[in-house]
């Protein structure tokens, strides 16, 4: 077993993590948050990574959507000396990584929902919608700070990834059908999901 360089991080570093994501979307904010830690880290026999940083000759599990986002999903052949210090920190910038993705897609809805009419007003003016959006405001700040003051506390982290998960969801019914098509603008919500999936253990521990 070799040892692996993840690292533990303060909230200067969450914030980046999450200012990327939200900037340039997935593939670069999980290249953040995985600065210094390769496929071995991953906590089972699956890991998440950008595209453009999988090893010549490693096996990659095809999966579309995944595709789309530049993520790969590549099969871990060794496994790597890692401390739940170490793993409660990656999931902490990772979970920072889905935030700057949640708020990403909820600005595009508010551009998709102020681009359209219903009842002689934009969308996005409807009372149901505000109050989702205001909702998605909310959450993100209370998430931001949970991971900026508590991202040493595995069990607050995979709190937050699950509340994460919900999140995505609920932006993603502001595009109405087209939140739930593979080349959809939720797609990047949906792939960080499963990428988190590879990096963060349940609270229970069982993969």
């Amino acid at each position: 077993m070799r040892e692996s360089t993840a690292h533990v991080e303060g909230p200067e570093s969450i914030a980046e993590c999450e200012l990327v994501a939200h900037t340039h979307g997935l593939a670069a904010g999980l290249g953040a948050a995985l600065a210094g830690v390769d496929a071995a880290a991953a906590p089972g026999r699956v890991a998440a990574l950008p595209a453009a940083r999988v090893a010549p000759g490693a096996t990659v599990i095809p999966h579309r959507m995944a595709d789309l986002e530049g993520i790969s999903f590549v099969r871990s052949q060794s496994a790597a000396t890692v401390s739940a210090e170490e793993r409660t920190a990656v999931g902490a910038r990772l979970g920072a990584v889905r935030l700057g993705i949640v708020r990403r897609l909820a600005d595009r809805a508010v551009e998709h929902l102020t681009a359209r009419v219903a009842g002689g007003e934009p969308t996005v003016r409807k009372q149901l919608v505000l109050a989702t959006i205001a909702d998605l405001v909310a959450e993100t700040e209370a998430l931001r700070r949970r991971l900026m003051v508590a991202a040493a506390v595995a069990s607050a982290v995979a709190d937050a990834h699950e509340r994460l998960t919900v999140l995505g969801w609920e932006a993603a019914k502001l595009f109405g059908a087209s939140g739930y098509l593979v080349d959809g603008p939720a797609r990047g919500a949906y792939v960080s999901r499963l990428a988190a999936n590879c990096w963060v253990v349940p609270e229970s521990g069982a993969r």
